[in-house]
């Protein structure tokens, strides 16, 4: 019995000390959990902590990433204001606020060569900027950020010439030009020197570049000739005797290349990578040139010429009018019946010229005068530049920068009553721009249109202002150029034909006429503006197999585009017993081939000038680019850091 008691004593006691036990592990786990449940309610509060903070901080940077966008767009002018950084705007957040928000500029704007990307190799006028974007929520949490970046615009006017496409460059009399050169295509430089190829007659005085290769021939037939000449770096003048054919390897085009020229012909030896025109992506080159479309988008909005013109000019030629009921009177004071088209004049604010101020500005005349590249009377409006400086006379709400004309031509002259008709001659439509009496312009000015572009005369010269023109084709017509020498003297009296005109049969006399013309003489002329146009290319290089040029008269008089000495385009004798100087100061810039001046380069509607052309340097300095320039707005981030 007493060993049955001292057994439940023992078990009793094992009892009591498993309950204490038990009590106590129960305790210790109470305490963890309390712990646990304490440490997560306090991992709750923090996270949720993190999580307004973290997106209050977001919503800061969204504010700075909204500022950068609005500056790319401010950018597309070429030129980032003042005011148009006040303007910039932080983005409508729900639950957010912005207590502090600025954009400003620091230190001043430069050129600078791009190193990466799709436009490297290219210049960009930048200007820094710095962005502060404060934000707060409706808890009262803050978070800041301060952005630093690059606002970078690129003109298109970079190069001294720029071609889209092959480049040929042979010319007869002396070309000089200074400006950097580059085509996307292959370069073809074959330049007579003198008479007997034996002077130096073409130099190239900066960098010459290509992705593809350079050729020391003609395109369009075999026509290797000595007057090349590119200056090294210390500016000697140093002959073009090699090219990609003749030195394939490219280790050896690179060493032949630097030891001749100090590298500064550069090839796909070096690895040169194509140069994409500064357009918005998307866009294709002829879009700067065509009218407004309503389907345009922002992208197209942004660049072409028609939307950001401030006068916009509608020539329509369907519906033609007695002269006097167009301008408001009668120009010539005279009973003539001289039929114009339809021509309104539209602008984006200030005011438009009445009647009788646009035909003072504008005069159109069918048949005006002989295009010999073209084959084919011009029907022109012409712009005199000094009615234009006198209708502004320094007025700002007359103001005008950059000028579009959209022409609206019907399919024939089928619509035409007889004296319409016989008022074109040659009974079809070819419709152009002139500018003329253009030494002095009212302020900087740019000129548009999808039809050909004639200049004639000096143009921009007292004093020089940022210039540009945009057109599918330019012709240059000199000082000496006189209408009445390039077109049949077809009736004094009404200028109109005598036979019949209808579509398909120009004027007889006109017929006749055509094969007894000549050029006359030109005089020396000067021209300071930056092109855009297109060219005519030759169809392929004779020495690839399957090129249906074999070197006869006869491909080479239908087959050669005129290269870069007739871009711009010439129509008369540049020769008056030694060779007359066309003055070129701005940039050449071909990014498609022409649609409308179509015709090929045959040499017998002209003999060409002594050219001296130049890039223009002004064009680096964004103050001094023309109205309207086509830019690429490019804004780089380049740092990022907390505010607090």
């Amino acid at each position: 019995m007493s060993q049955l008691k001292t057994v439940r004593s023992h078990l009793h006691e094992r009892t009591g000390l498993a309950l204490i036990t038990t009590i106590m592990v129960l305790a210790v786990v109470g305490t963890v959990i309390g712990a646990l449940i304490t440490m997560a309610m306090a991992s709750v509060r923090t996270a949720g902590l993190e999580y307004r903070e973290g997106r209050v901080f977001y919503a800061a940077e969204a504010g700075g990433e909204a500022a950068l966008a609005q500056i790319k767009l401010a950018l597309q002018d070429g030129l980032l204001e003042d005011s148009e950084l006040a303007a910039v705007m932080p983005p409508v957040l729900e639950g957010f606020s912005y207590d502090s928000f600025s954009v400003r500029k620091t230190g001043e704007t430069v050129v600078e060569t791009i190193t990466d990307g799709a436009y490297a190799g290219l210049y960009a006028i930048t200007q820094n900027i710095e962005v502060i974007s404060l934000a707060q929520d409706a808890s009262g949490n803050l978070g800041g950020v301060v952005l630093d970046a690059k606002a970078q615009a690129i003109p298109i006017f970079q190069f001294g010439v720029f071609f889209e496409q092959d480049l040929e460059a042979t010319n007869g009399p002396p070309l000089e030009f200074v400006g950097r050169v580059h085509a996307n295509g292959h370069i073809y430089l074959s330049s007579g020197g003198g008479d007997d190829d034996s002077e130096p007659n073409a130099w190239y005085r900066e960098l010459i570049t290509t992705p593809n290769q350079v050729v020391n021939d003609r395109k369009d037939f075999h026509d290797i000739q000595t007057g090349v000449y590119i200056n090294d770096a210390e500016g000697n003048e140093v002959q073009l005797t090699f090219d990609s054919r003749s030195i394939p390897g490219v280790e050896a085009f690179k060493a032949r290349s630097c030891a001749d020229f100090d590298c500064r012909l550069q090839t796909d030896a070096f690895d040169v990578d194509s140069l994409n025109l500064p357009l918005p992506g998307g866009v294709q080159p002829y879009e700067l040139l065509r009218p407004r479309d309503l389907d345009d988008g922002p992208a197209e909005k942004s660049v072409k010429f028609a939307w950001n013109a401030d006068t916009y000019v509608i020539i329509d030629l369907g519906y033609p009018k007695n002269r006097a009921s167009v301008c408001g009177y009668d120009p010539d004071d005279d009973e003539q019946v001289l039929w114009w088209p339809d021509i309104t004049v539209e602008r984006a604010s200030g005011v438009v010229p009445n009647k009788k101020a646009i035909c003072d500005i504008l005069q159109w005349e069918w048949s005006a005068f002989y295009d010999g590249r073209e084959d084919e009377m011009k029907d022109v409006l012409t712009l005199d530049v000094r009615e234009l400086y006198d209708w502004i006379g320094g007025n700002p709400s007359r103001s005008i920068e950059i000028i579009y004309f959209e022409f609206r031509v019907p399919a024939d002259i089928s619509g035409y009553n007889q004296d319409q008709a016989d008022a074109v001659i040659d009974a079809t439509f070819d419709p152009a721009v002139r500018v003329k009496n253009g030494d002095m312009l009212p302020g900087p000015l740019t000129i548009a249109m999808e039809w050909p572009l004639y200049v004639e005369g000096n143009y921009n010269t007292v004093p020089k202002r940022p210039a540009a023109f945009a057109a599918d084709g330019i012709t240059i017509l000199s000082q000496g150029w006189r209408d009445d020498e390039n077109r049949p003297a077809i009736d004094d009296d009404d200028e109109e034909c005598e036979g019949t005109v209808s579509p398909g049969n120009p004027c007889p006399e006109y017929l006749s006429w055509v094969p007894t013309w000549y050029y006359e003489k030109a005089k020396e002329t000067t021209v300071n503006a930056g092109v855009i146009a297109g060219h005519w290319a030759t169809p392929c290089d004779h020495h690839a197999i399957g090129c249906a040029a074999d070197g006869s008269d006869t491909y080479y008089s239908d087959w050669y585009g005129g290269g870069i000495e007739n871009f711009p385009r010439f129509l008369e004798t540049w020769r008056d017993g030694g060779k007359v100087l066309f003055h070129y100061r701005g940039a050449l810039i071909s990014p498609f081939t022409s649609q409308k001046t179509t015709g090929t380069w045959n040499g017998t509607y002209y003999r060409p000038p002594q050219r001296d052309w130049a890039f223009d340097t002004d064009f680096r300095n964004p103050e001094l680019l023309p109205p309207g320039t086509p830019n690429v707005g490019n804004v780089i981030r380049t740092a990022m850091r907390e505010a607090f």
